[in-house]
């Protein structure tokens, strides 16, 4: 059975297993749509950052143009191609036969996202200032999402520790 999720700009494509003895498939199957959405959300708060920096002008200028603010751009969609690599992993992971080394990936997948996921939600309002905590404004609803995804299946500490407990992931994944 294949399973597509179009989330804002982002597909994710798993093939899902029927022979799963435990509910430990199901659940690596909902991180990772999980981080798709997450990915999917990152990308999209983005954009609408991005827009909003060469939009808005201060002093005559659009604040896109000042140096600080481009760097915290840059370093957001670091972050959030970082995330997306690990999404891309977690998906990719689902199909593994081993439950050890496919919770070892949907760990890692999950760490990743939710500190990518904090980071790019915290300076899309950030960015956007006062007005991106007002209802008005989207980045605030994708910043409450993100906050959320974060904690679904487990927050990047919990999956962290399990990541460590399970001594890593192996190098031949």
């Amino acid at each position: 059975m294949i399973l597509r999720r179009a989330i804002t700009g982002f597909t994710l494509v798993c093939f899902l297993t029927t022979q799963t003895a435990s509910l430990a498939g199901p659940h690596d199957e909902g991180i990772a749509a999980v981080c798709a959405e997450a990915v999917g959300t990152m990308e999209r708060a983005l954009e609408i950052t991005v827009d909003y920096l060469k939009q808005r002008k201060q002093f005559g200028v659009a604040i896109g143009s000042f140096q600080a603010l481009q760097h915290r751009a840059v370093d957001m969609l670091v972050m959030f191609e970082q995330a997306r690599s690990m999404a891309y992993f977690a998906t990719m992971s689902v199909a593994e036969p081993e439950t050890t080394k496919r919770a070892a990936a949907m760990s890692a997948a999950k760490v990743q996202i939710g500190r990518s996921a904090r980071f790019v939600g915290e300076q899309a309002v950030q960015l956007h200032g006062g007005i991106g905590v007002t209802e008005e404004c989207s980045v605030g609803h994708y910043y409450r999402r993100l906050t959320l995804i974060e904690i679904l299946f487990g927050d990047a500490n919990h999956h962290l520790a399990q990541l460590a407990r399970a001594g890593g992931l192996d190098s031949r994944t």
